[in-house]
């Protein structure tokens, strides 16, 4: 394969790969087309080249799994020094972490340590002391301290950092749960001081960082945080910052939510501002007398169109020359306006009021006197007064006659007004008597007159009707007969509607029996098979003659002839109004 099919590149985190122009392929691993005469002769006998995180250059096995940190020597060719030196131009390439080979084991040893650097600290990283897990906890934790290890650290942070460093690490060796474990207490267990010290440190930092923010007047209330991540990418604060890009978010995520509430807060101040000055600019022009119309007819104030017309926005330059006005819209000015009609509105009503109170009309006199009239006892009118027996008794009274002539109602409409509120009085102490008469169980005669005495005995004895004088009681009485008759009536008539149904059902029951029949059988013989019939049973017990119905259906069937009409007429099942109160006795 042709070399130039190959080319190198590099992702969006700066790792190398590699892609065939050619057939559009791509992978981690560089291509043995690629390969330098060195690369080509350490592929030959099984061994590659890479690179530790920190940039050391490692060689290894593909098939052992052996690794040193040595140039491999072979017995038939051996590289040079020279040839060596350049195998560290190797990039550091993704395919170390995410290469489909066997995993390379690095030992720890390994990590940050170069050729040309194999000391005494190596050496107890190497072969550090091993010692059970109580004894090893306190030197573990005194290592995370040393170091400052805080909640900002992750644990594969610790492993990368303190393993290749510090000899602490590997007192307990192969058992990372237990590291892990010892890792989440120290942080369970740090004291305040480390905690305040921690947040003290987080605040710091957020200060500083909205210090920055501010100094960015391209920020503002809408900016998004991935614009302004560009923006900052350079800035020491966020680019050095060992911060969590959480906290950092969250500032600046705050930090816009305080310049947008800053902004509406401006903007309402400054709308107040706008509202005031408008209220005062159209008090100004609709309260001017010289702008009101002189037409009788018209509203004695400026329409709204007529303001749009002439006096607000681009129609007036005095309004345009306000600056405040510019964030008014029509609805403002709507509400404004309906603010000063509404002002305007109550002083008139004010107005208006204290000039009826100082100019109480002759006629309001005349009716407020002739009303006081009619309620002295002497003319002594009740709920069933009648207008030509009370008329002789005020014809030549001054107030009845002061009221001839005015305005509104006249004296007959006062007299059946004052009669109605007698009624409605007398009609409450009916209520009253009827719930009286239920609760002590009163038994209705036949004779009126009993049942008279026996009201007139059962509502003195009681002291709702103490203060309730004879004329007004025998009202109230005069009322209960009446609705006692009316409910008699009902009852009588919801009787004799039964009573007709019955008897029609039993005309029916005999079309059923013998219409069809060309002889039909006498009373006497019918008797003994109707007799056990329900129709029949239903009115044996009136004082209906069975033998006259029974007379009427064989007429029935001499005139109209055998086909009849069985239907049963529906009964309407709504309520028939009443003109009384129904009584539960």
């Amino acid at each position: 394969m042709p070399d130039g099919e190959w080319k190198d590149a590099r992702d969006a985190k700066g790792r190398v790969y590699y892609y065939n122009v050619k057939t559009g392929k791509s992978q981690w691993e560089k291509p043995e087309a690629l390969f330098t005469v060195q690369e080509s002769l350490l592929s030959k006998h099984g061994w590659k080249v890479s690179k530790t995180p920190e940039g050391t250059i490692y060689y290894y096995h593909t098939e052992s799994g052996k690794s040193q940190w040595d140039v491999p020597q072979f017995a038939d060719e051996n590289l040079s020094k020279s040839e060596a030196k350049n195998i560290e131009d190797v990039p550091q390439t993704a395919y170390i972490e995410k290469s489909s080979e066997a995993e390379v084991k690095v030992v720890p040893s390994m990590v940050k340590v170069k050729n040309d650097q194999r000391d005494v600290s190596n050496l107890m990283i190497l072969n550090p002391e091993r010692k059970s897990k109580e004894e090893a906890e306190k030197e573990f934790i005194e290592m995370l301290q040393q170091n400052q290890v805080d909640s900002t650290w992750s644990f594969s942070k610790i492993i990368s950092e303190l393993g290749a460093t510090d000899p602490r690490y590997w007192i307990v060796d192969d058992d990372p749960l237990w590291k892990q474990d010892v890792f989440d207490k120290y942080l369970t267990n740090r004291t305040e001081d480390q905690l305040l010290k921690e947040r003290t440190e987080t605040e710091k930092f957020k200060e500083a960082f909205e210090q920055m923010l501010r100094g960015k007047n391209q920020i503002k209330y809408y900016t998004r945080w991935s614009t302004v991540r560009r923006w900052i990418a350079n800035e020491p604060i966020y680019k050095h910052s060992v911060v969590k890009e959480a906290v950092k978010r969250k500032t600046f995520q705050d930090y816009v939510k305080r310049l947008k509430e800053e902004r509406e807060e401006s903007i309402k101040s400054l709308k107040e501002q706008a509202i005031k000055e408008l209220h005062e600019y159209l008090s100004n022009i609709l309260l001017n007398p010289e702008n009101r119309t002189k037409n009788k007819e018209d509203i004695p104030i400026l329409t709204l169109q007529q303001l749009l017309n002439s006096y607000l926005f681009e129609k007036n330059k005095r309004f345009m020359a306000n600056k405040h006005f510019k964030i008014l819209t029509h609805a403002d000015v709507l509400k404004v306006y309906l603010e000063i009609l509404g002002e305007e509105e109550k002083t008139l009503h004010d107005k208006w009021r204290a000039l009826s109170e100082c100019c109480y009309t002759r006629d309001r006199i005349a009716r407020d006197n002739f009303k006081g009239l009619l309620r002295e006892p002497k003319l002594r009118i009740r709920a069933n007064s009648n207008w030509n027996d009370v008329y002789p008794h005020f014809k030549n009274d001054e107030r009845f006659l002061q009221l001839l002539g005015t305005d509104g109602s006249n004296a007959l409409d006062f007299f059946l007004d004052y009669v109605e509120e007698l009624n409605i009085t007398i009609g409450a102490h009916r209520s009253m008597a009827q719930t009286l008469l239920i609760d002590k169980k009163f038994q209705w005669q036949d004779d009126d007159t009993k049942n008279r005495s026996g009201l007139i005995k059962v509502l003195e004895q009681n002291p709702n009707f103490e203060k309730v004088d004879k004329i007004d009681m025998d009202l109230v009485i005069d009322q209960l007969l009446k609705v006692r008759k009316e409910k008699l009536i009902q009852e009588a008539e919801v009787q004799q509607r039964i009573l007709d149904q019955k008897k029609h059902l039993f005309k029916l029951m005999l079309h059923r029996l013998y219409r069809n029949l060309a002889s039909k059988p006498t009373w006497e013989a019918a008797y003994h098979q109707l007799e056990q019939t329900v129709e029949f049973k239903e009115l044996a017990s009136s004082d209906v003659s069975l033998k006259d119905l029974y007379e009427e259906f064989l007429a029935e069937c001499s005139s109209i002839g055998p086909h009849v009409n069985t239907t049963i007429p529906k009964v309407s099942k709504k309520r028939p109004l009443t003109p009384s109160i129904e009584l539960d006795y």
